[in-house]
């Protein structure tokens, strides 16, 4: 039997990892069996569903509430092992959290239980070119590993980008090590599949020296930092129609939280609308009298839902980097919402799930 391919889709937050793997599943060719095993940080997961209603012919698996990287990394060889032996698939394309290192995946699928049975083609790492600084790249050691990793860079969102950030960036990632098999300026992450069909670090220039991992050191940096995951809710919940699940932990700095609500509920999109235009405005921020003028409003790395709007509608709206965008989406099963906020973020739960209630449609 073939080796089963495995390419991994790193990157930041909110780059467009998720977009870039909507286009090549567009470009999937009608011979080959793909899965989808996608990763997020969060307790509900979104992107599983968004990429699910791309294609029925794809079979998208979600490993959600930890990082594959490091605390989920038994959970990963499970089903690695599990979808190889039930669908015998060409490919598997793998998305990590955004906070998530790729070395740590390749050292799994190296490991003598996967090698034999996988092999691990070219790793992206995708970068959002007008909100990366090159500071921030030589700085923190989750962006070294995606760099140095990677096979294909993909230098996202040129269209909200200067021409000063796009060349600055582009000559930084041309000078890296090892040498890259490709460097793709885009808008929406669109590129071709072509660029799956590589061998991992194809280049000649790199050779591994040593039988230890030259990421270790970094790998286990990363552990250092992961707080223990919490479940209990920081606040009182507002009680909501509908509701099937509400999930909040932290970890790697991060608060997550997530709402899950039955087909059923309907909810009025305009009003969506303008409960993700105060997030962005930072309405949900709590204020005492003593320091109203110096807090600053909360960290939002990410706000991602998929809503029902309709009859049968949904639509799907995000926002990170202070961008908000919606379009209609092909899901018709449950409505969710999930919210990644920084670890010290005074956020007031109790009024966003107050305004969230709001956004509800009465039953007919």
């Amino acid at each position: 039997m073939s080796k089963t391919a495995l390419n991994i889709i790193s990157g930041q937050l909110g780059a467009g990892k998720t977009t870039l793997l909507r286009q090549l599943i567009k470009q999937q060719p009608p011979n080959e069996t793909w899965v989808l095993l996608v990763n997020e940080f969060g307790a509900v997961g979104i992107d599983g569903p968004i990429l699910s209603s791309q294609n029925d012919d794809i079979l998208v698996k979600q490993l959600p509430g930890g990082c594959i990287c490091c605390t989920a990394q038994g959970e990963l060889e499970a089903a690695i092992l599990e979808i190889i032996q039930t669908h015998q698939p060409d490919r598997i394309l793998i998305e990590p959290t955004g906070l998530g290192e790729p070395e740590s995946l390749v050292d799994i699928f190296k490991q003598a239980k996967l090698q034999s049975i996988c092999d691990v083609h070219s790793l992206f790492s995708v970068f959002d070119i007008a909100h990366t600084r090159i500071e921030e790249l030589e700085s923190l050691a989750i962006l070294q590993s995606m760099l140095t990793m990677a096979d294909i860079i993909v230098l996202n969102k040129v269209d909200l980008a200067s021409l000063e950030q796009t060349d600055q960036l582009k000559s930084y990632v041309e000078n890296l090590y090892p040498p890259k098999k490709a460097i793709v300026v885009t808008e929406q992450a669109d590129i071709s599949s072509k660029y799956l069909y590589h061998p991992h670090f194809h280049s000649s220039a790199y050779t591994v020296a040593q039988k230890v991992s030259p990421y270790t050191l970094i790998r286990h940096q990363h552990k250092q930092i992961i707080s223990k995951t919490k479940t209990e809710l920081p606040y009182s919940p507002v009680e909501l129609p509908g509701l099937l699940e509400r999930s909040y932990q932290t970890q790697l700095n991060t608060q997550a939280i997530g709402w899950i609500f039955n087909d059923d509920i309907c909810f009025n999109w305009s009003k969506l609308l303008k409960l993700f235009e105060d997030l962005s405005e930072g309405l949900f921020t709590v204020h005492s009298t003593e320091t109203a003028n110096q807090i600053s409003p909360p960290i939002i790395k990410r706000a991602k839902g998929i809503f029902r709007v309709g009859t049968t509608a949904r639509m799907l709206f995000q926002f990170v980097h202070n961008t908000i965008t919606r379009e209609l989406i092909a899901y018709r099963k449950d409505s969710r919402l999930e919210l990644l906020l920084d670890q010290n973020s005074n956020f007031d739960f109790e009024s966003f799930e107050t305004a969230l209630l709001d956004c509800i449609q009465p039953s007919a």
